[in-house]
Parts: C-alpha cells; structure tokens; sequence
C-alpha cells in the first residue's frame, strides 16, 4: 500500500457525543441497569451497552457503576457518556480471508460465523469483513458509503458462506445492478427444527422491521412491508435423534434482513441457535442420539453454500460454493453420511 494510501485510511479522531442523563421513573423500579438503557438508548444492543458498562461509561447517582445487573431504585440518575462514533473510515487489519477466487474485478470470499461485514453503530469498529479486505488488497471499490468499500451485498454477522466483493468501481456497479435486477441466484443451507410433510415449497410473505423490537423483523401485510419471497426443498433427515431436525436447502429471490430466518420460522421450522427468530442458543450433537459425534452449535444454523452470476466484466457465467463450516459439516455427515462437496 502507497504512504497516500495509508494517509488516506487514517480518519480524524471524533469527538466524543455529550453524555446523556436521565432519571429513573418509578415504573422503572427495580429494573437492570443493561435493560434500562437498552430501553432508552434504542442506537445500542443490549449486549454492546452491557460492555460499555463494564469499562465504567455509566455512572448511577455520581457514582460509576460496572455492573450490568445492577437494580436501579426510582429516582436514580443515570449518566450515560456513549464513546466516539466508529471511524466512518475504516482501517486495514491483517486478517485472514477465505480466498475462494480472485482476479482484477472481483474477489470472492467464504465469510466464517461471527465476522461483521462492515462496521455499524454500537460495535466495534475493528474485525468486520472491510477491516480484512483492506488488509489483504490495495485496490477495493470505493462506489457507495465510505464505510463499506467493495461490499455488494452482506450476510448477518452468524451466517457463514460465500460473498462476492468488487474490487474495481466498474465492478461495483455491474455486480451492484445484477442484485438490483435479481440476475444473481443464492443457494443456503439452514439446519431447522422438525420436518416438513412436503419436500419442497415457496414462502411469499412480504417483511418489514418490528414494532417492537428494532433488531427484529416481522411478516407484516401493511404498506411499509416489502415483498419477499424464498423457495425451499427439504435436503435431509436425521434418522436418529431424538427431536425431528431437517436440512432446508433455500433458493431466495428477494434479499431483505433476516429473510430466510424469518421465512423459515413463519412456516413452522425455525434454525437451530438462532438467538432472535429460534427456540435456543446452543445445542450438542452427541446429546441428540446415540452414537452421534461430539459437535456444539452455538450460532444459527445458516449457510450460504452457492452464488450464481456474471463475471462483471466479460459477462461469463460464474458459479461459486462455500464448503460447510467445521461446526456445521458434523450436523451434515450425520444427517447424509456423505461429504457436503459429494452432493449434487
């Protein structure tokens, strides 16, 4: 990377956001101090403010305050001083990528579960998706927001699989219009609870954000929902377990937040340790029938296994798949005891 490169990654530090006071009111008395700002501070999960709390950004009645759990009493003031916005430019970081092609035009990825695709309010600014690709290559699209150089399109932060990036801003565009026309086709794997008594279907429900849970989104039939729509055939069975748990092997054609989780679970069959949409946070293999091998699911159930498009460039068609996972291939061998690359 050039030194004008790197001069130009380095953001102004900004400035901290004022503090924000409040005062517990009675019918708050009694609740958890975590609970009580994510109540208040609707710009920040829950899990993010109960980190902040931890590093003494809170303070309860002039006194700071670290612990989370904390039950605040009615008439309590509360300070809370959020930290600096992240940088709105994000550094290189050297972290390794799942290279599965390159070239001049476009690179494409595996994502692994837990990666952030790009840096978003109330996380971390280091880690995501873009701090790697900065790192690993001078050359990235700068066409859209300042913050996410070569993404095209994301996944949710828990879903592992393929991703195409731009690396030129011809690219971006091209790509960027083969998703706005729905010439890419994306293929997932999700592991779900129970059977379906069909092998295949189509679930067309349009989807809008929760009323009641800003991290949440919801089948909704009003004049905000947008039309989305998956379609789906049933890939496996487990022969053995315990609970009736099933492959879904789903075809979106829409590509809104959340869809095939929310689309799965509106039809009865939720992903396995899908912490907003499912009925767990973890679950063990070995515990759900005899002989089967150790194997700890703590994140949903979700793959991205192919990508279909256009090289954006010469216009060749290019198919791309994102083997399994290590904490996903154990469920998949044990429901088809065959390799996930043998299948058709």
């Amino acid at each position: 990377m050039t030194p004008d490169a790197e001069e130009a990654l380095s953001p102004e530090i900004p400035d901290s956001p004022p503090p924000r006071e409040s005062v517990v009111s009675p019918e708050a008395d009694g609740d958890r101090l975590d609970s009580w700002l994510a109540h208040h501070n609707k710009d920040y999960s829950r899990s993010s403010l109960r980190k902040l709390i931890e590093v003494g950004t809170v303070s309860i009645n002039g006194t700071v305050n670290k612990k989370a759990a904390r039950k605040l009493s009615s008439g309590d003031c509360i300070i809370f001083a959020p930290p600096p916005p992240p940088s709105l430019t994000p550094l290189p970081e050297n972290i390794p990528l799942d290279v599965l092609f390159q070239d001049e035009h476009i690179l494409i990825i595996s994502k692994p579960a837990g990666m952030i695709v790009h840096p978003s309010p109330g996380a971390p600014p280091e880690g995501t998706l873009v701090n790697a690709l900065l790192g690993h290559a001078d050359d990235i699209s700068t066409v859209g927001e300042s913050d996410r150089p070569g993404i095209v399109h994301r996944l949710d932060r828990e879903t592992s699989g393929v991703m195409v990036v731009a690396r030129t801003n011809n690219a971006h565009r091209e790509l960027s219009r083969q998703f706005h026309d729905r010439e890419v086709s994306k293929e997932y794997l999700a592991l779900c609870h129970d059977v379906p008594e069909k092998k295949s279907g189509e679930i067309d429900l349009p989807l809008a954000r929760s009323f009641t849970d800003t991290k949440k989104w919801t089948v909704r039939h009003d004049k905000d929902a947008r039309q989305s729509f998956t379609a789906w055939k049933l890939k496996a069975t487990f022969p053995d377990l315990k609970k009736p748990v099933c492959w879904f092997h789903c075809f979106p054609r829409t590509g809104r937040t959340h869809q095939i989780r929310i689309h799965l679970r509106a039809i009865g069959h939720p992903i396995l340790c899908d912490y907003l949409y499912g009925r767990e946070r973890k679950l063990e293999l070995s515990q759900l029938g005899k002989n089967q091998p150790h194997s700890l699911l703590e994140r949903h159930a979700l793959h991205a296994w192919k990508l279909h498009l256009k090289h954006p460039v010469n216009g060749k068609s290019m198919r791309f798949e994102a083997p399994l996972p290590s904490d996903l291939e154990p469920w998949w061998v044990a429901a088809t005891q065959e390799d996930i690359d043998q299948s058709p």
